[in-house]
């Protein structure tokens, strides 16, 4: 009720957004035979002053609405082969003209850009952009679901650009290939827009006015008219690869391994395929795909129940994959999801490591994907369809045991597995609203008894929808879901006690271990309905999940067995206002229970963000969390006490226009009773020496004082705690070195130390207990040391080479060092010199991997 009318009272406050910027029209000119322009960025083609005119742009910061500050116009053309775009941007002050040579698709960097983007399908739903600045650095990026963007996507198309005394100007060949339209004899209207980044203002402008008090994105652009008699080309794109790599390790500690190789030697061959199956339908296969060049996951260590959320770096999987989101999460949360594509390829799930029985292991850090298919694009006007499977190899680990040290034995460590999803969604009412469906299995061969802790099979089905009301200014979406795992009692029971459930909790009388089960079932939905546009923007939120709710085969679940409600609400000033460029402040309230109605956490905040008219800005929160019943706290035993805590952050950035620039954030969260606190900064030194160069350096320290950190369950069943003094230190550091658009080198390096040491210990005495000093007593250490200090460094070093449109060559050199110590004691010096190697006492052998892929287009 609360929420409600907090909700409402605001809403009212916040007037809707008037639609006093209607999207503008301008025609496209069909080209002749042979009177193509030539595409080098001078515009000088006789063809182009024949073509009508894009102009007149509004800006859409800092000054919403008002004409932009410099001049800009563009053109439209197109054959049976292409479409022509050419853009000059005049400028007044042409010496000013930011221009960094940078990597294709960089975001971030201090330059001028113009943009061009085209919604072909005309649904005012998706787009294609493609930019290019003042130095011929491209970008492309697919936009969708009219507000999301996908910067893996990459097509190949060409552009040329030019600067003279009065500007800069652009000119682009797209080919037809790269989009996807219907055919059409008769004349047909695509989605249009236009827009300049001018830098040193740090202004935007677009063509069609895109306003930031309206609510969407590609449904707000303009039309470009005259397009007729085109007919989508034939489509097939085939890049084959080689890869060659070797891997050069130090023997240390590695005496006497049969399977140790100082210098291993690997090469492999594959190919991508993407095949036009009709104007609107792509087929995109991968075949014993290598993603050697991607950047290495960031440290951590992760004393929580749950498992770590990485994001999805490997190109097959990035691009295109916006029709197979399928949100699990509340609000903006886009970690919890029915299709995590880690999961394909994932470490293998039977662990098997070195001990006393048997001391040399070989074990695969990762799962060889055989092969990969994605179906994508439109049936019909409206329906967008997806569909995608991916199937992986059984691995197995080599291992000596030592009662026969001379014989190889092998297990395996994972099944060959197929993995499946269907996606079907199906636009109405111009784009505003949306019905869709989506089914996921997944299928492992269990024939190997000793993997039958595994699921045999795992499905999921579901709904979602979306509808926009009220002029566009509002919006209400949710999903429903049912799933089902099915396997061995063995696989049923390790599920039922996962740490997303804990069915064997005392005192959870809604669930109960039943250890005859050969399946789980469970269901989800959600609900959303909120003011998406207009000065004040807020909503209601509404979240349920079953105790059975299981998706990990395929997507990434941490906690099922949960009722949230929330609410929130933010005002937004986007015209400058006294020393403020613009700034907003927002508030949150949310509770979350069990579904047998067990108050898990009841919480609110609020936070706020603002950029000054010197383009410093920052951004801060306070927020208040109640406490509840930790139902996961003793990882299956009975629900703890959960304490109330404060919680806060802040950061402060400088101008990014300056050669070198600043930001730091810093944050605290203070638990009530347990004296539990947690401190963390971070800083960052972002530094451009030439146009060529960029360098960031990012350090980060955090401490937490945790006065009950769990360790372990004794076979007792006594529960020991641990009063955690944790200090970790990171150093992140990235340099980018361009020496032309289509030649970078590209460095990223992380050393990293954690280091964790107990104080005194303790047992639960009640976990219901509202004082926490009845809640825990002093206890005795447990058996197993559990102090640690970890030390990691990850870097590669990646020179990218696209000596042909849409061929490349890569040269990739990475290096991994990693030693944990049972010693809970930090010393920056110390541990940062044990991880380079000068500590005699303790070396830490580095493992270098060098590699080159070569890979070629063929559009056949």
């Amino acid at each position: 009720m609360i929420i409600t009318l907090l909700l409402a009272g605001a809403a009212l406050l916040g007037p809707a957004a008037a639609d006093t910027t209607p999207a503008k029209t301008v025609g496209a000119h069909r080209l002749a035979a042979g009177q193509a322009p030539a595409v080098d960025g001078r515009l000088d083609d006789a063809v182009w002053a024949g073509v009508p005119v894009a102009s007149d742009f509004v800006q859409q910061y800092p000054n919403p609405s008002q004409p932009s500050s410099q001049r800009t116009e563009a053109r439209v053309a197109y054959d049976d082969q292409a479409v022509y775009v050419a853009i000059r941007a005049w400028d007044t002050a042409p010496d000013s003209i930011a221009a960094q040579l940078a990597r294709r698709d960089a975001s971030g960097i201090y330059s001028d850009w113009l943009h061009v983007m085209f919604d072909s399908y005309h649904d005012r739903r998706s787009a294609y952009r493609f930019a290019v600045n003042p130095r011929g650095v491209k970008k492309d990026v697919f936009h969708f679901d009219d507000g999301s963007e996908d910067l893996g996507w990459d097509a190949v198309w060409d552009v040329e650009v030019s600067v003279d005394s009065a500007g800069w100007s652009a000119e682009f060949r797209i080919p037809l290939s790269q989009l996807r339209f219907r055919a059409s004899d008769a004349g047909q209207s695509w989605g249009l827009n236009v827009s300049r980044d001018l830098a040193r203002k740090e202004e935007r402008s677009w063509w069609s006015p895109m306003l930031p008090d309206q609510p969407g994105f590609v449904s707000r652009i303009g039309t470009l008219t005259g397009i007729s008699g085109l007919r989508p080309p034939r489509r097939l794109e085939v890049l084959p690869y080689t890869v060659a790599s070797v891997t050069s390790a130090s023997s240390y500690g590695r005496e006497g391994d049969p399977f140790f190789r100082e210098n291993a030697p690997f090469a492999s061959a594959g190919a991508d395929i993407k095949y036009g199956l009709s104007s609107n339908l792509t087929l995109t296969a991968t075949i014993n795909p290598d993603f050697g060049q991607v950047e290495a996951d960031p440290s951590e260590v992760n004393l929580s129940a749950f498992e770590s959320f990485f994001s999805e770096k490997r190109p097959f999987f990035v691009e295109g994959i916006d029709i197979f989101r399928f949100g699990l999460g509340l609000g903006d949360d886009e970690s919890e999801t029915l299709f995590y594509s880690r999961r394909i390829g994932r470490q293998p799930q039977r662990g098997l490591s070195a001990d006393d029985d048997q001391p040399y292991v070989d074990a695969p850090q990762q799962t060889t994907i055989l092969g990969a298919a994605k179906l994508t694009g439109k049936l019909g006007d409206d329906l967008s369809v997806g569909v995608l499977g991916a199937l992986t190899a059984e691995e197995q680990a080599r291992f000596v045991t030592s009662a026969e040290p001379g014989e190889v034995q092998r297990a395996t460590s994972e099944p060959m597995s197929g993995y499946g999803m269907v996606r079907l969604r199906r636009d109405f009412n111009q784009g505003r609203s949306a019905f869709g469906g989506v089914v996921t299995g997944t299928y492992r061969d269990l024939s190997d008894d000793a993997l039958l802790f595994l699921p045999s099979s795992a499905f999921s089905g579901g709904l979602d929808f979306r509808h926009r009301f009220g002029g566009g200014d509002w919006e209400t979406n949710g999903w429903a879901i049912l799933t089902r795992v099915n396997g061995d009692t063995l696989a049923i029971q390790r599920l039922q006690q996962a740490s997303a459930r804990y069915y064997q909790r005392p005192g959870a009388d809604h669930v109960d271990v039943q250890r005859d089960l050969t399946a789980l079932t469970g269901n989800g939905a959600s609900f959303h309905v909120g003011k998406i546009a207009g000065r004040y923007r807020g909503g209601l939120l509404g979240l349920y999940r079953s105790p059975g709710m299981e998706v990990n085969d395929l997507g990434f679940l941490r906690e099922a067995d949960q009722v949230v409600g929330a609410g929130y609400g933010r005002w937004y000033q986007n015209t400058p206002q006294g020393a403020f460029r613009n700034w907003n402040l927002g508030w949150n309230l949310f509770s979350g229970w069990t579904t047998g109605n067990e108050r898990m956490f009841t919480g609110a905040n609020i936070n706020g963000s603002y950029t000054l008219n010197n383009l410093w800005g920052g951004h801060g929160s306070v927020g208040r969390n109640h406490g509840g019943m930790n139902v996961r706290g003793l990882r299956g035993g009975p629900a703890l006490v959960d304490e109330g805590a404060w919680m806060a952050s802040a950061s402060l950035r400088t101008d990014s226009r300056r050669r070198i620039s600043y930001s730091a954030a810093a944050g605290f969260y203070n638990e009530d009773d347990t004296g539990m606190s947690h401190r963390w900064v971070e800083t960052s030194i972002n530094a451009r020496p030439s146009s060529r160069v960029t360098v960031s350096l990012s350090p980060s320290w955090s401490r937490a004082n945790d006065q009950v950190q769990y360790i372990t369950q004794e076979e007792s069943g006594r529960y020991v705690f641990g009063q955690l003094d944790q200090t970790t230190v990171a150093v992140t550091t990235r340099l980018n070195y361009t020496f032309s658009p289509d030649l970078t080198l590209q460095l990223y390096a992380q050393p990293f130390v954690s280091a964790g040491d107990y104080g005194a210990f303790l047992q639960v005495a009640d976990p219901a207990a509202a004082d926490f000093r009845e809640r825990f007593e002093p206890g005795a250490a447990p058996d197993d040391n559990p102090e640690f200090n970890v030390q990691a460094f990850r870097s590669n070093a990646v020179l990218r080479w696209e000596y042909r449109p849409g061929s490349t060559l890569f040269v990739v050199w990475s290096q991994g060092r990693e030693n944990f110590v049972n010693d809970g004691s930090f010393g920056l010096t110390r541990d940062f010199g044990r991880l380079f190697g000068t500590d005699e006492n303790m070396p830490v052998p580095a493992t270098n991997v060098l590699m080159i892929k070569l890979n070629y287009w063929l559009n056949l």
